[in-house]
């Protein structure tokens, strides 16, 4: 593994790292402020319905084999 891979990996894991948390603060602090319970399922299902679709999209990506022909200069 070089160096630029090792870069790439650790700015990697800090964003993630970083994602995570905020959305963990954000969900928390969503759970616990009193608002209607409509509005509380509302927003689960579209951040749910986000995610699922979101998922779907990167596993069909990852599954798709790339056709696109090496090009040479």
């Amino acid at each position: 593994m070089n160096s630029n891979t090792a870069v790439r990996n650790l700015g990697i894991g800090l964003t993630v790292m970083g994602f995570l948390s905020l959305l963990g603060y954000a969900l928390y602090n969503f759970l616990t402020i009193e608002s209607s319970l409509i509005l509380k399922m509302s927003i689960g299902a579209i951040v749910a319905g986000i995610g699922l679709v979101l998922l779907i999209l990167i596993k069909e990506k990852m599954s798709v084999e790339d056709k696109e022909t090496e090009r040479r200069y």
